[in-house]
């Protein structure tokens, strides 16, 4: 497991509780902790919330390979299945980078393994 104190933690990962448990370059493994405050009316996490998990995701994997300014222009999110509070581990891989553009992917299973969502991103890199 990587140490957090060690790393600057975005104020989205402390709400979301983040956890790294991996980082390596072009991939990040991370844990979060949703409670029912992160739910709809049916008790299931708002695909916003998961959206944002996995725009972390890609982002972060993304920042293994440079340390550059980044922003997100563009995710697509696929939701698989209905996530009710709990802890869930996700994944995010580069998948190609260039000098003004990078390319990521990740995913988010539940505590039980269930395929909860994956999302591709497109990421404008800043040169200055």
């Amino acid at each position: 497991m990587v140490d957090n104190q060690k790393e600057f933690m975005p104020k989205a990962g402390k709400i979301l509780n983040r956890v790294h448990l991996e980082i390596r370059e072009g991939f990040v493994k991370h844990s979060y902790e949703l409670d029912e405050k992160f739910t709809n009316r049916r008790d299931f996490i708002m695909g916003g919330f998961i959206s944002t998990m996995l725009d972390g995701l890609c982002g972060h994997a993304l920042h293994t390979v440079h340390d550059k300014h980044h922003v997100t222009l563009e995710l697509k999110t696929i939701f698989l299945s209905p996530a009710k509070a709990g802890k869930f581990i996700g994944e995010g891989k580069v998948v190609k980078i260039g000098r003004s553009v990078g390319f990521s992917e990740a995913i988010i299973w539940d505590i039980d393994n269930n395929k909860i969502a994956m999302a591709s991103a497109t990421f404008k890199i800043f040169n200055h």
